[in-house]
């Protein structure tokens, strides 16, 4: 009689603390962001769309960056250095809704939603247990200038991942953001 009172208060503990670790995640997110439970995070799907009309934007893309943990310490005894991975989301629907799965091994995620004539947005997560499915809708901001936002935001972040060998972009995915970037420019400032 004695083990199973022990038991049932044990249980109610777990319980207890689960509900507050739950309950203490939930509080730690904005309201762009929607998760469920889960083990840790797998999938990020959500929306773009525009932050003053609220309506979807079904064109544009998404920079993913993931970042991978090096076990190993640098001269100062340092750990912590990530070896970061892109790629590119070019797979939104007309309705501006996106899915990606994420490598289990990734701990961090940088997102970049690119779109002509908005200012860059970005979105970073580090991977958590307890954090399952993300949902998240980005806030595209209407550029006031989109020539500056071009060359000021747009382009260092795309000639980084081209000429950085070290994300190992695929090559369909550098051609794109190659061509994507030289008729912007073209359009833009009228040179390549």
């Amino acid at each position: 009689m004695k083990d199973r009172k022990f038991l049932s208060l044990k249980t109610t503990l777990i319980q207890s603390l689960l509900c507050l670790i739950i309950s203490s995640l939930a509080g730690c997110y904005s309201k762009a962001l929607d998760f469920d439970l889960g083990w840790t995070t797998r999938r990020v799907s959500g929306q773009m769309e525009d932050a003053v009309s609220r309506e979807s934007i079904g064109s544009g893309f998404i920079i993913v960056k993931e970042f991978y943990g090096n076990l190993a310490g640098n001269e100062s005894s340092e750990a912590g250095n990530f070896i970061p991975r892109a790629r590119l989301l070019r797979a939104l629907k007309e309705d501006g809704s996106f899915e990606m799965d994420f490598d289990w091994r990734a701990s961090q995620f940088d997102l970049n939603f690119i779109e002509q004539g908005y200012e860059v947005h970005r979105f970073n997560f580090q991977r958590q247990l307890g954090v399952g499915n993300l949902h998240y809708v980005a806030k595209m901001v209407p550029s006031s200038n989109w020539a500056d936002e071009l060359a000021l935001g747009v382009t260092p972040l795309i000639q980084n991942l081209l000429l950085e060998p070290g994300y190992r972009l695929p090559e369909p995915d550098q051609l794109f953001l190659g061509e994507w970037l030289a008729k912007q420019r073209q359009e833009n400032f009228g040179t390549e």
